[in-house]
């Protein structure tokens, strides 16, 4: 298919989307991929926010409306992914404007993508975070919800140092993508302050052309002992089987969003030993009990990244009752260095930026279940 024609076809896609909307005061969206790899956590996501808009609903709506909530396939293209943003942008009559936008979750055009968002006044939160990296300029009308995805960088070399300081390791990254080649760059950063520069090897999956095997080989070429892979799922679950089925004990650390939820179906007894990274699910802090409690009255069990797409829905809600209004500036400068009361604890944001990162967890698969290590 042409790009012509996916870009007609994403056009007609996201009418039939906009002219099927249930008539309601204020439109939000989630936009973020239905399908792919992304696919289940989207899902999540989206359930989440559909749980908060339920609950705004169900008593009484927001400010006196109702909140009527979009999902929006987001294309992962530079082109499609500009035409999404645009799209939304020029709907400014009030049965048509967009208020909220929780995405997009991929990285294309981000940076043009906040620009359009701002000009229009649609208030943004990326749900899980983003690379600093994707902002040339400042960004102050993105609220970055969890921090940056850098600080995984941070965690994993906590627990790297912490536990297997004296082998040698390989961070492997697709260099096409600037939030992963981000996130070595801080590894890097944290080997070298600590004084373990000659431990670490990193290098790009780009001359493996996409073979795994011939990846494989390079990342025990570098007579690394263990191996951090940023990258797409298909590749690195594929040079995870070829490492494992040479040297089962080989030490394997993946991020759980870039590697999908199926990866530990794929790789079976493999998976055994395999670190996987990933945001908290909150279930078990004591800032988010008191949203835990009223989820479980509605017979809701909150799975994976459904926190996220809640607990976004619910600061915006917050900063709305607040004001008074559903006004763009009044809403900034409203969050803009004040405490808010998170989910995970009290947060202050400074032009969409929180005082602290919220910390990546780790887990080990053992016994084919999620242990929870760091």
């Amino acid at each position: 298919m042409t790009l012509v024609k996916k870009i007609c076809l994403f056009f007609f896609c996201l009418l039939v989307c906009h002219n099927n909307m249930a008539s309601a005061d204020m439109n939000i969206a989630v936009i973020t991929p239905i399908s792919g790899d992304f696919k289940y956590f989207s899902e999540e996501l989206i359930n989440g926010a559909k749980v908060a808009v339920d609950e705004i609903n169900e008593n009484g709506g927001l400010n006196g409306k109702r909140v009527n909530l979009i999902q929006i396939d987001d294309p992962c293209d530079d082109t499609l992914s500009l035409t999404t943003a645009q799209m939304l942008a020029v709907n400014r009559s009030d049965d048509d404007k967009m208020y909220l936008v929780i995405g997009p979750q991929c990285e294309n055009k981000a940076e043009d993508i906040s620009s359009i968002f701002a000009k229009a006044e649609i208030f943004q939160i990326h749900p899980t975070g983003s690379s600093n990296i994707l902002y040339k300029n400042k960004h102050k009308n993105v609220i970055e919800f969890v921090g940056f995805s850098e600080q995984q960088g941070i965690d994993f070399f906590r627990f790297y140092a912490d536990n297997y300081a004296d082998k040698k390791l390989a961070v492997v990254y697709d260099s096409n993508s600037l939030e992963k080649t981000e996130i070595a760059k801080e590894i890097q950063r944290h080997f070298t302050k600590a004084g373990m520069g000659e431990k670490l090897t990193a290098f790009s999956m780009e001359p493996s052309g996409g073979d795994a095997r011939l990846l494989a080989q390079a990342i025990k070429a570098s007579g690394a002992e263990a191996v951090f892979l940023l990258g797409p799922a298909t590749i690195t679950t594929d040079a995870v089987r070829y490492l494992k089925t040479d040297n089962e004990d080989f030490i394997v650390f993946v991020n759980q969003y870039f590697v999908g939820k199926k990866f530990v179906r794929k790789m079976g007894e493999q998976a055994e030993g395999v670190y996987i990274l990933a945001l908290p699910s909150l279930n078990n802090n004591p800032n988010f009990a008191e949203d835990l409690v009223k989820l479980r009255l509605w017979g809701i069990e909150p799975e994976g990244l459904m926190t996220y797409g809640y607990l976004s829905v619910r600061l915006w809600q917050k900063l709305a009752n607040t004001v008074g209004s559903f006004d763009y500036t009044a809403l900034h400068n409203t969050l803009n260095k004040q405490v808010v009361q998170t989910g995970w604890g009290n947060v202050m944001y400074t032009d969409g930026v929180p005082d602290r990162s919220l910390k990546y967890i780790i887990y080990k698969i053992e016994n084919g279940e999620y242990t929870q290590v760091y």
